[in-house]
Order: structure tokens, then C-alpha cells, then sequence
């Protein structure tokens, strides 16, 4: 089988670890023959596969290989290749946001190595601002986040813009950010009024909002969310960080269906090396373990994967070791990412968190 014949064959499966590991044999097999052309291909489509299967990480070594091979051999692939490969570099800006042990001084390097190459291809005039936003965003810098979403806001569009509706959805997590809940459910509608859609949207956005709306009381409104947006992130492991909004609603309005919706999603979390979506997860999971203790449930039974920790081959959990589990990885995280970006912002993610549970619940019907 050809490097080609294993690739074409990687893309005719679902996104997923199953065509992931068919890329990556494909690495190999080009590496192995000696051929660049094949490799550099090869590892194209590995951060093309590895984004849409929630492993960034494989992203960050196999961008860097084609970057670098890229600058060898720019002569020969040419202009149209750089803004190919400036598409990934977008990814792997975000993909850094992932692991706090990436320094902060290389991302922003990051950064400005984009800024430069796309401004070289006549390029960058709106990206540049909105991905210092989404570092901002990501880091809880207030006056950074501000100050990039007021010069984005005046850029123009152009080829390497990400698509109106990830743009549009960004617009809604900075209003949620400033405290803006109002703003940020806003947007969402106008967002869906407008059959606004990507490979991601509207699977996350339906989660995304569900927070903004609890604080504001808009149950109903949630519950749509709730309803159209579960089916669509349901066991998918590029959308984490979705699964845990809907935790969080779950363990607010219906323990029962918290508890299926956790046993399910638990195992792919604590295992993604994408540690802000863990962190993300963990929050969320924290949620439903201090409301399961409110209500007096001390003991549960779930059936969990045997890699868990804290796996118990009864299925019998303690409410309060489990909270105490997800709770403690949360604070390890958030101190993890805090130190690195030198803001205390995630520090304060559980105790916001956990506060939903001490806002006015929807009358049951």
C-alpha cells in the first residue's frame, strides 16, 4: 500500500482515533521511503485529522516538520503552498492554548511569526486581531481582549479569515467574557436566525450559551439549547468542552440523565491531553458531584471505563470522592494554566462553576 493509497483511504473514514492512526501509518510510510514530497503531504493531512479528532498535540510536532520543510523548498511548492500551510498555522495557535506546559514567550513568538507571513502574502488585517483576542480570551486579559476586539471589529475579511460563523461565535464567548450574558445569548440567536453553520457550529454553540443563559433565568430558552445541541456533540471527542455545558445543565435540572450523560463522556475527557478542555470537563463533573451531594445522594452507581481513576469494579462511587477527585484536577489545571499565562483567571473558574447551583431553579412542571 502507497503512502497516497493509505491517505486516500484514512479519508474515506469519519473523523475519529480510527483515521487519525491511519495518518500516522501513512507518516511512517513516507518517512520510511525516503520521500519529502510524500511526507510533507502526509503530515498535512495528520494536523488536518488530528484537529477534528480532539488530539492537537500530534498537531504542534507535524506542523513545525512542514513549516520548516516548506521554508527548504518554498521555490518549488510556491506561493499557494504557503497560504495552505498558513490555514494550519492558524490551528496551531489555538491548539497552544491547550497545554500549559507550551511557555507563554512561545506562543506569542507563534504569533508573531504569523503576523509576519501572512502579512508577507498580502494577508492578515482581521486575523491578526482575532487571535490575539482568542489568546486573550483564553488567558482572562481584559484590557488585551478589549483592545483586539475593538481593532478586529474595524478589519476587513479576507481569505484567511476563519468562516462568519466561528467569527460570529467568537463575538458571542467576548460578551460572555466582559460579563455580558445578555449579549452573549444575543448574539447566539442572531447567529441561529441566521442558519449560521460549520463543521463545529452550531454543534458547540448550543453549549456554549447554555451558562449565560442559566444566570439569566432563561430556563426555556436553555432547555431548547439543551435539546438541539446534545445529539449533535454526543460522543464526539473534538466537542468536550460542549459535553461539559450540558453537564452542567443536566446537573441542574435532571440528575438522572447528568449521570448517563457524565458515565459517558468521563472516559474521553480524563483521557484528551487537551488540558483546557479537561479542565472544562472537570468543572463541569465538580457541578454534578456537589449537587448530587445537596440532594443527599451520598452513593451512586455508574458504569464507568476501567482506566478512570478512582475505577471501582462494583460501580459504586462516593459522591464525595468523586467531587473531591474532579474538583482537586480542576484547581491543579487552573494553577497549571494561570502560571503559565501570569493571570489568575482560571483560578476562579470552579467557585463560578459551582455557583450555578445556587441560582433560582425552573419550577418543575
Amino acid at each position: 500500500m502507497t503512502v497516497h493509497t493509505t491517505l486516500e483511504e484514512a479519508q474515506n473514514l469519519p473523523h475519529g482515533p480510527q483515521r487519525l492512526a491511519l495518518v500516522e501509518d501513512a507518516v511512517r510510510q513516507a518517512d520510511l521511503s525516503g520521500d519529502g514530497a510524500a511526507a510533507y503531504e502526509a503530515r498535512k493531512e495528520l494536523i488536518y485529522s488530528a484537529n477534528y479528532a480532539g488530539q492537537s498535540e500530534k498537531m504542534l510536532v507535524a506542523f513545525a516538520w512542514c513549516r520548516a520543510y516548506l521554508d527548504q523548498h518554498e521555490a518549488e511548492l510556491g506561493a499557494w503552498e504557503q497560504h495552505g500551510l498558513a490555514w494550519y498555522h492558524k490551528w496551531v495557535l489555538i491548539a497552544t492554548h491547550h497545554f500549559p506546559q507550551i511557555p507563554l514567550e512561545r506562543i506569542q513568538n507563534l504569533h508573531r511569526d504569523y503576523a509576519e507571513r501572512i502579512r508577507a502574502l498580502g494577508a492578515g488585517g482581521g486575523t491578526v486581531p482575532y487571535f490575539e483576542l482568542q489568546l486573550a480570551l483564553h488567558r482572562g486579559d481584559v484590557n488585551g481582549a478589549r483592545t483586539a476586539f475593538n481593532i478586529w471589529q474595524f478589519a476587513r475579511r479576507d481569505h484567511l479569515s476563519d468562516c462568519p460563523a466561528c467569527e460570529a461565535q467568537t463575538i458571542a464567548d467576548y460578551h460572555e467574557f466582559t460579563g455580558d450574558d445578555a449579549g452573549c445569548a444575543g448574539q447566539v440567536q442572531r447567529m441561529l436566525d441566521r442558519g449560521m453553520s460549520c463543521s463545529h457550529i452550531p454543534h458547540s454553540t448550543h453549549g456554549m450559551v447554555l451558562p449565560a443563559l442559566i444566570r439569566l433565568g432563561r430556563w426555556d430558552e436553555a432547555r431548547r439549547h439543551h435539546e438541539q445541541g446534545r445529539d449533535l456533540v454526543a460522543g464526539d471527542p473534538d466537542h468536550v468542552t460542549a459535553q461539559a455545558r450540558h453537564l452542567e445543565y443536566l446537573s441542574l435540572t435532571d440528575l438522572s440523565g447528568a449521570q448517563d450523560w457524565y458515565a459517558r463522556h468521563v472516559g474521553w475527557a480524563e483521557r484528551t491531553s487537551e488540558f483546557d478542555t479537561r479542565l472544562d470537563f472537570h468543572l463541569a463533573a465538580a457541578l454534578l458531584f456537589s449537587c448530587l451531594r445537596a440532594a443527599g445522594q451520598d452513593t451512586l452507581t455508574l458504569t464507568l471505563p476501567q482506566d478512570l481513576p478512582g475505577y471501582r469494579p462494583d460501580g459504586t462511587y462516593a459522591t464525595g470522592e468523586r467531587f473531591e477527585h474532579h474538583a482537586g484536577a480542576a484547581r491543579t489545571l487552573a494553577q497549571g494554566f494561570d502560571a503559565r499565562n501570569g493571570l489568575p483567571h482560571h483560578a476562579h473558574r470552579l467557585e463560578r462553576t459551582l455557583a450555578l447551583a445556587d441560582l433560582p431553579r425552573p419550577t418543575p412542571a
